[in-house]
């Protein structure tokens, strides 16, 4: 039977690969909405779990420094999400997710074997390896053209967004583990809600667009939608960092490599996705990069 932290990292899996798979379904010029109301929900759950678990003694251990690195590690993580925004544009949300969770803990690994000086060991260049293979099976197919994108869309777009989006995830996961070696995990969360919240807030004043606006107004059936991804991202977040305080964190990001799976199973039932034999085969291969890497 699943310990908590281990359930809450499946959760968390689940809640995040279906958070995409509603995301797709709103047009592209609105989803930009999405990070801003979970950024407000995300803030109005902490802040309540702060007032009940009286918490709020935790930020006195803040320094200038820590603040500014929190902030800054906010910053690349909201970066990353807008890269995000842009790759389930141009891939397929099943394919997108695939290759993100296959990058991410890889970016990872790099990152902590470069700035925290961790040894890299050969199952890591193994599962490396085995990554790259399958990143290679499912955006290619038999003629080396593009198997996993949407229409009109070009390989060299669509690879680089799900590049760049786990390498600012990569980076902003890897400033926060080392944060949250001396400070609390909820002070920590609501500076990065905080911070989107004040990006998005400074970005409207100067950007004004009207489809963003548009958003809330309208078409009630879409703003539901973008809601509702917000919802399930806040859940998927605070899932993810519950179980990293619960359990071991290899684990956690074992279990948490799952969304992928669960992104692909709901693309197929509720968007109609089509995957190709070879597609499915270059997942499974993934998967079992995450798990040679992390293992």
């Amino acid at each position: 039977m699943l310990a908590l932290g281990e359930t809450l990292a499946l959760l968390s899996a689940f809640f995040w690969g279906n958070s995409g798979v509603v995301l797709k379904s709103v047009p592209q010029k609105y989803r930009l909405t999405f990070i801003f109301l979970e950024s407000i929900m995300s803030g109005i759950i902490i802040i309540s779990l702060l007032f009940i678990l009286d918490q709020w003694k935790d930020f006195s251990d803040f320094t200038v420094s820590t603040t500014i690195l929190a902030i800054i590690a906010a910053v690349i993580n909201v970066s990353g999400s807008v890269f995000y925004i842009f790759a389930i544009k141009h891939v397929k949300v099943g394919m997108a997710f695939v290759v993100i969770n296959s990058l991410f803990p890889l970016f990872s690994i790099i990152g902590g074997v470069i700035f925290l000086n961790q040894i890299l060991s050969l199952p890591i260049y193994v599962g490396g390896i085995i990554i790259i293979t399958g990143i290679a099976v499912i955006t290619l197919n038999g003629k080396g053209r593009l198997s996993f994108s949407e229409p009109q869309s070009s390989l060299k777009i669509g690879l680089f967004f799900c590049t760049i989006t786990p390498l600012c995830w990569g980076s902003g996961a890897l400033m926060m583990d080392k944060l949250l070696e001396e400070q609390g995990v909820l002070p920590l969360i609501l500076i990065r809600a905080a911070t989107i919240f004040v990006f998005f807030a400074i970005l409207l004043l100067i950007w004004k667009r009207n489809d963003f606006y548009a958003s809330f107004t309208g078409d009630s059936q879409r703003t539901k939608k973008i809601i509702f991804a917000s919802i399930l991202t806040t859940f998927a977040m605070l899932g993810w960092f519950t179980s990293l305080s619960l359990s071991d964190a290899a684990l956690t990001i074992i279990l948490g490599s799952s969304a992928p799976i669960f992104a692909v199973i709901s693309a197929r039932i509720f968007l109609k996705e089509s995957f190709s034999k070879r597609s499915i085969f270059g997942i499974l291969i993934c998967i079992s990069g995450v798990l040679t890497v992390i293992i």
